[in-house]
């Protein structure tokens, strides 16, 4: 499905196996993600809380979803940014029993594409502390090497199999809409 955001067209994704009405949602989380590229054509990664994946986290109500993009970037990179264009893909997860509290969720996370040439600033980060407790660390892998560091990720699981799927859709879809600009 696409839908239409700032006069750009953008895909969506629903995931939900266990067929939640939309009504009977008890929690939505709102999450921003981004695709960072460099001049080299690397993207940056994030490892931490034993898993693999994109910069970006929670969006807070009071904040756009670029404002709170920008501030995540910041928190963990370190690196300021300006987002110049919404989103090129939301997906939404619905979960049944989410992490077994018993209420259904729904987990929104909006992907966007920074280029920026500046690497992390350690000294400019300000991370949770959950984050600093998990071996967080940051890395550049190649554009054309990441659909197969995702996959094999995924299989000796260093990765967490959902996030590993969520990746490699957005990573199809920014090779199928944007790589080649």
């Amino acid at each position: 499905m696409y839908i239409i955001r700032k006069g750009k067209t953008m895909k969506k994704i629903v995931i939900n196996e266990d067929n939640i009405e939309k009504e009977k949602v008890e929690d939505i989380v709102i999450r921003v993600k981004a695709l960072m590229i460099n001049e080299k054509k690397e993207l940056l990664v994030v490892h931490n809380n034993y898993t693999y994946q994109f910069p970006g986290g929670h969006w807070r109500s009071y904040e756009s979803l670029e404002d709170s993009l920008t501030r995540e970037i910041k928190e963990e990179t370190g690196i300021n940014c300006t987002i110049d264009f919404g989103p090129f893909m939301v997906i939404e997860e619905y979960y049944k029993n989410y992490l077994h509290t018993g209420k259904s969720r729904c987990n929104k996370i909006y992907y966007y594409v920074v280029h920026s040439n500046d690497g992390p600033r350690v000294e400019e980060m300000n991370l949770s502390e959950l984050e600093r407790k998990t071996d967080f660390n940051l890395f550049y892998i190649p554009q054309k090497d990441m659909e197969q560091f995702i996959k094999e990720s995924m299989e000796n699981k260093s990765i967490e199999n959902v996030i590993g799927k969520e990746m490699l859709a957005v990573m199809k879809e920014y090779r199928e809409k944007h790589a080649k600009r």
